[in-house]
């Protein structure tokens, strides 16, 4: 009961970041509904990896992820692609997948008016296990973002992913502190997290601020910044 009430203490901050919007059509409250229930379970639910082959992939990560929580609709739709990855038109699907196997990256994009994705990747940890990285995120008109940012440790001997909370909190404790909507993205390439902070200010405009979140081996350390001014 200890440890269940200091998570739900834990995760209010991430939740309340999808309160922010009053969004009243259907889709929206659904997404609402769904992330809040993902967000708010998560941390109770250490998924299994099926893996095919000798090293399990991204592919693997994705579909345990996606399989455990096809509430919001980029899961349902990275659990349909993975199925039978190949390449599909908008018009074959509805959403569009994209993936770097060899870089340990993932993204089903649902389309829509702004973001509206699941991108997931993983960095190789210095002791042999998996750091696997989960961004839920939608936006409106471009400058409202709402979003749920989630990590697990992936043990090889056991095939088990379990939530990292002391990686979760370092990182959403970060972006909690940050002035503004936060647009995320996962590293495609690379291994750090690109972060931009949007605020509007009456007099000056919206301003943009770029973030990176450091790789070190075991989670993130730090940030640059880089300010880019308004309305860049």
């Amino acid at each position: 009961m200890k440890h269940l009430l200091t998570t739900i203490l834990l995760l209010l901050p991430a939740i309340s970041m999808w309160a922010q919007h009053d969004e009243t059509e259907d889709e929206y409250v659904d997404d609402f509904v769904s992330v809040e229930a993902i967000v708010s379970r998560w941390t109770d639910l250490p998924l299994q990896v099926y893996d095919t082959y000798r090293k399990a992939t991204i592919r693997n990560f994705a579909q345990a992820f996606c399989k455990q929580f096809p509430d919001y609709a980029p899961n349902r739709n990275m659990a349909d692609y993975l199925k039978k990855p190949g390449k599909y038109t908008w018009e074959d699907k509805g959403y569009y997948c994209g993936e770097d196997v060899r870089n340990g990256y993932i993204k089903a994009d649902a389309g829509g008016q702004g973001d509206y994705k699941t991108e997931i990747c993983y960095w190789k940890r210095k002791n042999g296990h998996a750091l696997v990285g989960v961004l839920m995120l939608k936006s409106y008109e471009g400058e409202q973002a709402r979003y749920a940012l989630l990590f697990y440790d992936y043990d090889p001997k056991t095939r088990m992913m379990t939530p990292d909370l002391t990686v979760w909190q370092q990182v959403n404790g970060f972006l909690h502190g940050l002035r503004g909507s936060c647009f995320i993205d996962m590293p495609l390439q690379g291994k750090d997290i690109s972060v931009c902070a949007v605020y509007w200010d009456p007099e000056e405009d919206f301003i943009y601020t770029d973030y990176k979140l450091r790789w070190d081996g075991n989670g993130f350390k730090g940030a640059v910044s880089k300010a880019r001014g308004k309305g860049q």
